[in-house]
């Protein structure tokens, strides 16, 4: 580096000219002095230039990792580039070293191509971070989504969970699928994923899906067939975000002949003319309302019950819409919970548990609507029918405790997190025998006589995560099992965000997969260890 050479194998090459020489000290001083020592007055000058040779480079870097954390397209190198110097006009106006100024950011190299080949390069780097991880992992839950891309085009999405320094969620795969997707094509791409990249399979203990059926089929399902090349029981779960939404569907003939009303008059509004629409935003406004628009309805985002009802307010509306209206947006805000990032499957399960506890059956059949703002309004005007309301809950509640039933399995072992005192030695522990988890029986004895370590995991504010890795190493089986509990993914919900964009859709599968990556990756990129392998050229 003191003489302006970087390494690429063998050979050392000239960050000045680009030729290359021996890779020693002697040659490629020889080639400096011979070459370039004229070029410069004296060490100081060139140690200037080979450091702003190296600062362009990693700026390189820096707006390429920007372009891809926005997933914004290649070509926004050279509109940030142009940005900046547009904006140093008046930025540093007036300073000395304006015209310097503006000269560096003119020599950031920043073309599309450019763009391109940095972005691939801190995916590679993120991908040996995430193998790295990986392989010195004893154990890693996966959460698996086969959807499809902006073209129609199957793509399988799998994120891996894994203890490291802290608990990592990382994209591992993004892959496009055969022309089929059967349960036996997504569980042989999904393999070959692993195989790749060197990374045993048999250290899996959970899988999570959005229970398509050829994910979760009994006997040719995904799932079945991934555990068959595991080699030992998985623990399987169905995305707690999904079974929500499926609750939220259920049958009710009488409640559900209210949307069909409701699309209709909004996608009157807002789909019949521009004229209309115009019309109606200028009543709103006339009319001094909170909402200045309605969205057009989508009846396949059911969240959007909560949303478009709540901007439909009108005096006149039968009680049921009120009350759709009260529910869904207490559904709204258990999905948001759910989303929450940080959270560990126990926690999204305490939340699930919670919400269906209070799912509001005494305050509808006492009518008190404490909790439902709009049935409450209604009914300081007019009585309100609870009967069918109240039967509405209770469906509810049921079809809760229905779905979510892989959860209350598991939830004592859940619990084992943060009350392994309290866990029961006859729990199916079938899931843990290929850990090692032999002396687990005595390791629990002794644990539930230590009241340090037992309430560690409950004290205001503690890291679950942080209170088990802080444990001694002769509570090593434990350990393992809490490692496990951790890896697991409560929901689908990250692989879902991973839906490419229509500036994306032209992109090679390769390049598609490395810019989502970048998107949603927590490692940092080695930005700097990057930069020093490539020669520095300036902007052309």
């Amino acid at each position: 580096e003191d003489w302006g050479f970087v390494q690429q194998k063998d050979r050392a090459v000239c960050a000045l000219c680009l030729e290359s020489v021996v890779c020693q000290t002697s040659s490629v001083k020889r080639h400096f002095e011979t070459k370039h020592q004229k070029t410069f007055k004296d060490e100081a000058e060139k140690v200037e230039s080979i450091t702003h040779l190296c600062q362009d480079m990693r700026t390189s870097y820096r707006i390429a990792h920007c372009i891809a954390k926005h997933g914004k397209p290649f070509t926004d190198g050279k509109f940030v580039k142009e940005a900046f110097l547009s904006s140093s006009e008046v930025l540093f106006n007036g300073l000395p070293k304006k015209d310097a100024i503006k000269a560096r950011i003119q020599d950031i190299p920043a073309s599309a191509r450019t763009v391109e080949r940095r972005i691939q390069e801190m995916g590679d780097n993120v991908r040996a971070q995430q193998t790295a991880g990986l392989r010195e992992a004893q154990v890693f839950g996966v959460a698996l989504d086969e959807s499809v891309d902006i073209n129609d085009g199957p793509h399988l999405a799998v994120m891996v969970r894994y203890c490291d320094v802290a608990v990592q969620k990382e994209l591992f795969y993004l892959t496009p699928m055969p022309e089929t997707t059967r349960g036996e094509d997504i569980a042989k791409v999904f393999k070959e994923c692993f195989d790749e990249r060197g990374i045993d399979i048999t250290k899996i203990f959970a899988v999570t899906t959005d229970g398509a059926p050829a994910v979760v089929e009994k006997h040719r399902g995904a799932v079945t067939l991934i555990e068959e090349q595991v080699g030992h029981p998985i623990m399987k779960l169905h995305c707690i975000i999904h079974q929500e939404n499926l609750c939220s569907k259920m049958s009710n003939s009488d409640l559900h002949d209210v949307m069909p009303t409701v699309a209709k008059v909004m996608n009157f509004i807002v789909k019949r003319s521009p004229l209309t629409h115009r019309q109606f935003q200028s009543l709103l406004e006339e009319m001094d309302s909170s909402c200045k628009d309605i969205p057009l309805h989508c009846a396949v985002r059911w969240l959007k019950k909560g949303q478009s009802h709540s901007e439909l307010e009108d005096e006149k509306w039968v009680e049921k819409r009120f009350f759709l209206t009260d529910i869904m947006g207490h559904l709204n805000k258990l999905n948001l919970k759910l989303q929450g990032s940080g959270q560990t499957v126990l926690d999204m399960r305490d939340t699930w548990e919670a919400f269906v506890q209070k799912l509001f059956s005494s305050d509808v059949e006492t009518s008190m609507f404490c909790y439902f703002k709009r049935l409450r309004e209604l009914s300081a005007q007019h009585s309100i029918s609870t009967s069918e309301i109240h039967g509405y809950v209770q469906r509810l509640e049921k079809e809760f405790r229905m779905r979510f039933l892989d959860f209350q399995v598991y939830g004592p072992m859940f619990s084992f997190l943060i009350k392994p005192e309290s866990f029961n030695e006859q729990l199916d522990l079938s899931l843990f025998k290929w850990l090692d988890t032999d002396d687990m029986e005595m390791q629990l004895i002794e644990l539930k006589s230590s009241t340090l370590e037992s309430t560690a995991a409950r004290e205001p504010g503690a890291c679950i995560f942080t209170c088990w890795t802080s444990l001694p190493d002769k509570f090593n089986c434990l350990k393992n099992i809490s490692q496990a509990l951790l890896t697991v993914f409560g929901s689908t919900y990250l692989c879902e965000q991973i839906v490419l964009s229509a500036s994306r859709c032209r992109l090679t599968a390769g390049h598609s997969e490395t810019c989502v990556l970048l998107k949603v990756t927590k490692c940092d990129p080695q930005i700097i260890q990057l930069a020093n392998t490539k020669q520095g050229q300036g902007s052309h």
